[in-house]
Parts: C-alpha cells; sequence; structure tokens
C-alpha cells in the first residue's frame, strides 16, 4: 500500500473520526440543557414513550458535525472543492441549515403550528434553490434518457427537500429509529458521491455519519434524549440537499431513482401516511369530519398508524421493530448503490424486485385504509346523480377515444413523420366520428348497475366498428399522414375497448371483491354449482342485507370437482361435507340444486343437524297468473316467482 493510500484512508478515518467523538462528548451537555430550557417531551396517548424525555438532539448532531468540518478543511483536500462555492451561495445554503435548525429548537421548547413550520420549510428550501440547489431533470418514462424539467425545476426542488424533511419528522417516533436511518442514507450518499466523483459531499455524509453514531449512543432504546423537531427538521434538510448533490449527472433514466432509494424507508412511510389518511377521510362515517377542509386537515393529523406503529401492534419490541427498519433501510440504500453500477437491464430487475418487495411488505402492514378495493370505499361513488347522467358517460368516453387514438399513434408512429397540426386535427375528427358511433349503437341506453354480458358484447361491437369506420375514413379523405397502420388500429381498439368495458363493469368488479371481503358475516357453503347456484350465488353478492360470505360450492359432478366458479372453489360432492366443517369454519349450508335427491338431502340434513350449522333451501318457482275471482277467493297474495 503507497504512502499515498495510506494518508488517504487516515483522513477518512478521521472524517468519520472526528465528529464522532464530538459528539459523544456534546449530547451528554445538551442532554442538561434541554432540561434546562424546557425541551422536554411529555408522554401522551399517542407517543410510545411513558416518561418525560429531553429533545434538542439536533442541537448536539450541529454542534459536533459544525466544528468537525472546520477542522477536517485543511487536512482534508476532499472538502477543498466547497471553496468553488461564491460567497452569496455559501451564505445561503449556511444559512439556511441554521435557519432549519432554529425552528426545530423553537418547536421543541414551544411547539409550533404544523402550517408554519411548512411555510419555514418551503422558505429554506427557496433559499436552497436561490442558492443554486436545483433538480434539473427527472425520469423520462418513455426514454432512456433524463427529461429536463425547465421552469418545473423550482416547484419539484422545493417539493423534494420539503418532503424529505417531513418524512424524517415523520418517522422519528421510536427510540434510535430517525437517527439510525439517517445514518444509513448517510454512508449510502456517501458511497453514491464517490462513485460520482462528489468527493466534498462524500465526506460531508461521512461526517455527518459519524456525528450520527455518537448521538445513536444516547438516542437507542432506552434512550436518553430525543431527536426533537431540532434533529428530526435538520437531518431530513441536511440528507434531501447532500442526496440532490449527490446524484449522478449522466444520462441514465435510472439516475433519479437513487436518492429515491437511498432516503427510501422515509419517504415510504410519508407516502403511505398520506395516502391512508386521504382515503380514511373519504370513508363515511356518521360522526367524521363532513366538510371539505375538514377532511383535508385529517390528511396533516398526527396518527399511531406508523409502519413502526404498525409493526409494535404486530407484537414486535421496539428494538426488533427498530433492527427490521434499520434492514429494510440497508435494502433500499444497497440498491441505490447497485442502480449505480450496474447496467441497465439489471437496474430494471432491481427496480422491479424492489417494487414487488414493497408492495408485498405493505399488504403484511394490513392497512384497511389502503386496502379500497376491498373495502368498499369508492361503491358509495355510483350512487351520485353523476353517476347516472348520460353527458357524464359521454364525457367519459370522449376522453377515452382521445387517449386510446393518441397513446396508438405516438407508439406507431416514427417520430421524423409527427406532425403536430396534423396529429390535432385528426384527433378532432377522431373524437367526434367515434362519439357519434357510440350514441348510433345504443351505448348510452344502459345502466352501469345493470351491466351485463349483452352489454359487453354491444361495446366490443360498438369499439369494432368505430376503430373500422375511422380507419376508412382515413382512406377515404386520404389523411394518411395521421392515420393509423394496423398495428396502431389493433391497439386502438384494445386500448379502446378496455377502457370503456372497463368503466362500465367497474361497480360490479367492486362489489364484487367488497362482498368477498366483508367482516361480520355468516359464512356460507352453496350445494350445487350448477345454473342454479350461480343464480343464488349472484343473489347472496348483489344483496348486502343477509350478510352472507360464500366460501365455495359442493356439488356431485365429478367433473367440477377442484375447479372454480365465479372465483369460488367447488370442493367436490356431498360426501366432502363433514371433512370440511373439521377444516374450515361453516355457519350455514344453502341448497341451490332444484333436483337434488331425497336421500342426498337428509344426509346433508343430518351433518349439518350433528355439526350445529344452518341449512336452508333456495327456490325458484313460476306459478300460473290468477284471475282476479280465483284470488279474491283464496284470499291471498299472488306470488310470480318465489326464492
Amino acid at each position: 500500500m503507497s504512502n499515498e493510500t495510506i494518508v488517504t484512508v487516515l483522513r477518512v478515518i478521521l472524517t468519520f473520526g472526528i465528529p464522532l467523538v464530538l459528539s459523544l462528548i456534546a449530547t451528554p451537555l445538551v442532554i442538561k440543557l434541554a432540561g434546562r430550557v424546557g425541551a422536554i417531551d411529555e408522554p401522551d396517548e399517542r407517543k410510545i414513550h411513558t416518561r418525560p424525555m429531553p429533545r434538542l438532539g439536533g442541537v448536539g448532531i450541529y454542534a459536533s458535525l459544525l466544528p468537525a468540518l472546520v477542522i477536517l478543511y485543511p487536512i482534508n483536500p476532499f472538502l477543498h472543492s466547497i471553496s468553488r462555492l461564491q460567497t452569496h451561495q455559501a451564505i445561503l445554503l449556511i444559512g439556511s441549515l441554521m435557519f432549519m435548525l432554529a425552528v426545530g429548537i423553537w418547536d421543541d421548547i414551544r411547539p409550533i403550528k404544523a402550517g408554519r413550520k411548512f411555510l419555514a420549510q418551503a422558505l429554506a428550501a427557496t433559499t436552497v434553490y436561490v442558492a443554486g440547489v436545483h433538480i434539473s431533470s427527472v425520469t423520462n418514462i418513455l426514454g432512456s434518457n433524463l427529461l429536463d424539467l425547465g421552469i418545473l425545476d423550482f416547484p419539484v426542488t422545493v417539493l423534494w427537500i420539503v418532503g424529505v424533511t417531513n418524512a424524517f419528522n415523520l418517522i422519528d417516533g421510536l427510540d434510535g429509529l430517525a437517527s439510525g436511518i439517517a445514518v444509513i442514507a448517510s454512508i449510502t450518499i456517501c458511497a453514491i458521491s464517490c462513485l460520482s466523483q462528489h468527493y466534498a459531499i462524500a465526506m460531508i455524509s461521512l461526517a455527518l455519519a459519524g456525528a450520527l453514531i455518537g448521538f445513536l449512543k444516547y438516542n437507542f432504546n432506552p434512550a436518553r434524549i430525543f431527536l426533537g423537531d431540532s434533529g428530526s427538521l435538520f437531518l431530513g434538510f441536511s440528507l434531501a440537499l447532500l442526496s440532490i448533490q449527490s446524484s449522478t449527472k449522466g444520462s441514465t433514466a435510472f439516475a433519479i431513482l437513487v436518492p429515491l432509494l437511498a432516503l427510501g424507508l422515509p419517504i415510504m412511510d410519508t407516502l403511505l401516511s398520506m395516502i391512508r389518511r386521504m382515503l380514511k377521510s373519504l370513508v363515511p362515517t356518521g360522526s367524521g369530519p363532513a366538510g371539505l377542509l375538514a377532511r383535508l386537515h385529517t390528511i396533516v393529523t398526527p396518527d399511531k398508524a406508523h409502519i413502526h406503529h404498525r409493526l409494535i401492534a404486530k407484537g414486535l419490541s421496539q428494538r426488533t421493530v427498530v433492527f427490521v427498519l434499520y434492514l429494510v433501510s440497508c435494502v433500499f440504500g444497497g440498491a441505490a448503490f447497485a442502480l449505480q453500477v450496474s447496467n441497465s437491464s439489471t437496474n430494471a430487475f432491481i427496480v422491479a424486485a424492489i417494487s414487488i418487495a414493497s408492495v408485498v411488505g405493505v399488504r403484511r402492514l394490513q392497512y384497511r385504509e389502503i386496502a379500497v378495493l376491498r373495502n368498499g370505499l369508492l361503491l358509495p361513488i355510483y350512487d351520485s346523480s353523476l353517476m347516472h347522467r348520460t353527458l357524464f358517460h359521454a364525457f367519459l368516453d370522449l376522453c377515452y377515444i382521445l387517449i386510446a387514438f393518441s397513446f396508438s399513434f405516438l407508439l406507431t408512429t416514427p417520430g421524423e413523420m409527427f406532425s403536430g397540426r396534423e396529429f390535432f386535427l385528426s384527433l378532432a375528427m377522431v373524437g367526434f366520428l367515434q362519439l357519434s358511433l357510440f350514441c348510433a349503437f345504443g351505448l348510452y341506453r344502459e345502466t352501469i348497475r345493470m351491466f351485463g354480458l349483452g352489454d359487453l358484447l354491444n361495446i366490443l361491437k360498438t369499439a369494432t366498428a368505430a376503430v373500422g369506420i375511422t380507419a376508412l375514413f382515413f382512406m377515404v379523405t386520404s389523411r394518411s399522414s395521421a392515420a393509423l397502420g394496423v398495428t396502431g388500429l389493433i391497439l386502438d381498439f384494445y386500448i379502446l375497448a378496455s377502457l370503456v368495458a372497463g368503466t362500465r363493469a367497474s361497480f360490479h368488479v367492486l362489489r364484487y371483491i367488497s362482498r368477498r371481503e366483508i367482516e361480520g358475516g355468516r359464512r356460507t357453503l352453496i350445494y350445487g354449482a350448477g345454473t342454479d347456484g350461480m343464480l343464488l350465488l349472484q343473489k347472496i353478492l348483489n344483496d348486502p342485507a343477509p350478510k352472507l360470505i360464500p366460501v365455495g360450492f359442493l356439488d356431485d359432478d365429478a367433473e367440477l370437482e377442484g375447479k372454480n366458479v365465479n372465483g369460488y372453489p367447488v370442493f367436490g360432492g356431498h360426501w366432502k361435507l363433514e371433512g370440511l366443517l373439521h377444516k374450515m369454519k361453516v355457519d350455514e349450508l344453502l341448497i341451490a340444486d332444484q333436483d337434488v335427491k331425497p336421500e342426498i338431502l337428509r344426509r346433508l340434513e343430518e351433518i349439518a343437524r350433528l355439526n350445529s350449522i344452518g341449512i336452508r333451501r333456495s327456490e325458484i318457482r313460476l306459478e300460473n297468473m290468477k284471475t282476479h275471482e280465483e284470488r279474491t277467493k283464496a284470499g291471498g297474495v299472488l306470488v310470480y316467482a318465489k326464492r
């Protein structure tokens, strides 16, 4: 090993070690200071800790990081590139960091309202933008390059900084959680910055990691001090700036994902919190907030349902939850680093794997609010008068027509043949022509709630005619420059038919899914998987009043055993009933088969009686209409069909 390498290693060790030692010295002093100035976090029903705890952790981190950088600047040449900043830029950047720290200190001593805190974060982020720290490009989803943001770089930069700052503020709910994740994020940013040859950012990130590890000694469970808003806001703001500066300046489409993954866990927790609170505010309740402003306010209202809260609710200890989330954060950080060193095909695999793992992890948390398809949240929309208006359906179909044609054209037409004027003129013609055909084929004489197979066939017929006549129109008018080829026509048909049919079938799909997840209902087994069984199943699914939960079918037809009928399994013949009752919970047996043999019916009744489950029989019967004199003589009420 050469002398130069040894010196470089020593500089790196000092960059990490000096802030660590200073943090170990400064944090106990801050603990005493917090008690004197009244920066104490009192326990309440939303918090985990049970005794008053000092905060102001950000002061200890800042008090160890800043002197360390001053000491390290003369001995670490990697930090010298900081001097390239102009005086006003350095003042603005340092000033914004100190301002964010000051806001946090004030909030630790005297709590600040969320709106004012958000305004302060936006002001600090704007100051950073003025200093020249910009997010100037994002991933182009239609290509392998980056898309220049232009004038949009200001709102995107402010949104990123404010979002990451709040993310660390929200995830600071357990001893050592936010500070430990910040350590992992800092080391990740350091590694990425080295690959990007941003060595000053790498050294600052490494120094921040050292200061955090020193603080973590007093912050890990059982904690002696909390980060407080002074720590979470300062850390979030600092890491947001470092992540912007560390990102690659190349043209790879995965570059923008690197800082997202480096700070993946706090960002995921924040997005989950916003989504579930928004969805929860939409759930109709008798006592919940009714006004729009009241509902919007619930989105930013603190609660006890963050990721770490959900894990604790599953029975894990605080330490176990923290270590699990450390591991998750390490996986995100490793993925961010891998995106920097891998090729495009490997990067696509990494992104897909992280996405799938994230979806699976969120599902395991079992947020009821996020399961919008299962909780019936969207079903009340179909009761609104707007959903029954022909004009609204026509407007939706017009949007679908324009979307289908635009996507098909843009995906199949070479760029050199694209003419904006011809395209928009053709788009207007297609919209008028196809919507007219939709009206002519009677698409607006249907109702979404009664959508059936006949309506689906009519949509397919209408879409086929609309696309075919559109192609014929272009051929006759010789507008070939903005027409679709064969591939484009096929795409146009599939996209258009899928969107139109999907909207019409959406009510039935949502009701089917939410009906399967109904809570507190009677689990019901149906005997007879034929036509009668299907009718009974539809009756159960369409009528929420009985609160019956279908679990499957029994049927003596050997060919049906092991198959699914409308998504429900056929377990086998009637002789399987007793075994099924021992394996699964069943509250009731419904006999749907109109032609069930008497001896089979007796067996089913006997098994139901022995296992203390209910048994009922469904009947569909047609009777001849009686005359008025016959009804009067009978003194009864005529029933044309009886179930």
